[in-house]
Order: structure tokens, then sequence, then C-alpha cells
């Protein structure tokens, strides 16, 4: 009868592939230890209602995202990467900016913690249309493609919260902002949800700085197809003295394809325009370029005001409208 006696393998091959799979276990318990899933859900402290598109990023650092319909978010986050001295920042229209230490942030798995966001109780300035005899003037601001073959997009790279620019120049003066146009090239996504932002040059060298909009109302539209886009700006009461730029801002995108947008720019070299690529990043100045938006306002002027395609003076005001205060700017 046969006896077996046990012998272990010396096999140096099977002592790499150990070797090999131990380090990989190693190396992917250090990126998932690494990359932390930091979300939560944003709430209006007084109503108690979840807060959407609230813009959440590290400050100037090109990382950030923006809360969905119901508030929630999910950002990831290496705070290796970051100094104890880095700000990860909530901001949104109508609300008290928040701002927290990266070094503080509380990592949860299995909950969403809820961040509570203050209402701003801000005084809005009057403007005035004293009774001086105004009149106003029904005009056409911005810039158009005209048929050439210029492109802005955004591709798969910028994420929620990124934003592309332009300067609207205009004459000095009062007016109001009635509609936005804007044409859409090509979109790969099935839709996708923008968000349109109006600021002031008020920011460092003249970037993107205040936020017009005061109605406390996000201006939003789903682009789908290619084509021009129209959007109704008279429910948002926006004013503008000089000029002022105006901004696409990325917000959600729906479907399993990735984006691909791409917005018809003008061939104009006597203005400028400013991108982002996430939620709180830092603009990036685009010199002697502009996109093809357009508005139709109408501003209020002491002395009347030829029409460029008639060459009648525009009307005057109706004596109703003389003592009128325009709220938002």
């Amino acid at each position: 009868m046969r006896s077996y006696s046990r012998c272990k393998i010396h096999n140096p091959l099977f002592r790499i592939k150990s070797i090999i799979t131990y380090f990989l276990f190693i190396s992917l318990v250090n990126l998932a230890n690494s990359q932390q899933d930091y979300k939560g859900i944003i709430v209006d402290k007084k109503t108690n209602q979840p807060i959407p598109f609230v813009n959440i990023g590290i400050v100037d650092k090109g990382i950030g995202t923006v809360s969905n319909e119901d508030g929630l978010f999910h950002l990831e986050l290496d705070r290796g990467l970051f100094s104890a001295e880095e700000v990860l920042q909530f901001s949104a229209l109508g609300y008290t900016t928040i701002n927290k230490l990266v070094s503080d942030l509380e990592f949860r798995y299995n909950e969403y913690p809820r961040i509570l966001m203050e209402p701003k109780v801000e005084l809005l300035n009057e403007v005035v249309v004293t009774n001086v005899g105004l009149y106003e003037s029904e005009e056409s601001i911005g810039y158009e493609n005209g048929g050439h073959q210029f492109y802005g997009y955004w591709k798969d790279n910028i994420a929620l919260g990124g934003e592309l620019g332009t300067r609207i120049r205009i004459r000095k003066g009062l007016r109001r902002l009635n509609e936005f146009t804007f044409e859409v090239v090509g979109n790969t996504a099935d839709s996708v949800l923008i968000r349109i932002n109006f600021y002031k040059t008020d920011g460092k060298s003249s970037l993107p700085g205040t936020n017009l909009n005061e109605s406390g109302k996000n201006i939003l539209h789903t682009i789908k197809y290619p084509g021009l886009y129209k959007v109704d700006l008279r429910p948002f009461d926006l004013f503008v003295k000089d000029d002022f730029i105006a901004s696409l801002e990325l917000l959600r995108v729906y479907g399993n394809s990735k984006i691909g947008l791409i917005l018809a720019a003008a061939n104009n070299k006597f203005t400028d325009s400013y991108k982002k690529y996430a939620s709180q990043d830092t603009w990036q100045l685009l010199s002697d370029a502009a996109m093809a938006y357009r508005l139709q306002s109408t501003g209020y002027f002491k002395k009347p005001i030829k029409n460029l395609e008639t060459g009648r003076k525009r009307k005057q005001i109706h004596p109703l409208f003389q003592d009128m205060y325009l709220m938002g700017i």
C-alpha cells in the first residue's frame, strides 16, 4: 500500500501572482480611503424645504457640483490633496453663503446630513424713473452668429456648475432686460438643464461678480434639440445701467450620454468672454471673443432715441409710469 506525503509547492510564478494580487488589493483600499463621497441634503433653515441647484465646490479649485431638484448632492473629495485652510463653499440665490473648512467636513456613508441655509434679508435698491419726460426705447443688444462658423462648447470634462459667459456692451443708462436668446448647434445628451445668470462686471479685473438676479428665482431652461432658444426674462425684474455679463450654467445632464453641447458664438472681437469648469471655480478670461447671446431690452432715456431701422423717435413714457419704482438693481 502506497503512502503519500504532503509537500509544499515552490512555484515562483505562483508567488509573483500572489504578491501582485496583494498590492492591487492594498491600492484599491488606499483609493477607497482617499476618494470619499461627501454628500448631504441642503434645506431652508426656516421652511425646512429642500433647496435645489445650490452651487457647492472647493473655492478656486475646479472641484464642484450642484444640488439636484431635491436638494441632494454628492461630491468626490480627496482631503489629502487640500490644505487645512481650503474652503468648501455653498451658495444659492436668495441665501447666505456657507463656508466650511475641508478639514472639518464629516463623511457619513449611510445617510445624507442636513445642511441648513439661511434666507437672505436684503433691502432692494430702488431705481426711480422720475417725471422729467423720459423716453423708452425697445432695443436689441448683444451678439449674433451671422452664419459664421464660430462655436463655444461644453464637453465631458466640464462639471456641474460650469459656466460660459460673455460681456454685453451697452450704452450707459437704465434698461430692463426682457428676453434672452441663444442658439444650440448640437447636443449629444438626451437633454440638458441650464441656468441663465447675469452678473455685474465688479469682480476682480472686471470678471463676473455680483449676480444681478435678486428675484430669488432661478432662470431655468431645458435644452433638447438644436435651434434658437428664447427665454422670457420679464418675471425676474432684471435692470442694468452699464455693461454686464450674460452666462449659461450647466445644472443637470439627462440620459446616459456624456455632455456634448455646442453653442453658437459670434464674430466679434470687441468684447470678452469668460468660463469656469465647476461650481465655485475661478473665472478664466477669453479675450476678444463673444458667444451669440442676444437680448431684447427696454431703455429709459431723457432724450428721444431714434429707431435705427426706421429713423423714427421712440415713444415717450406714459405719465402713469413717470414716477414708477423699478426694483432689483
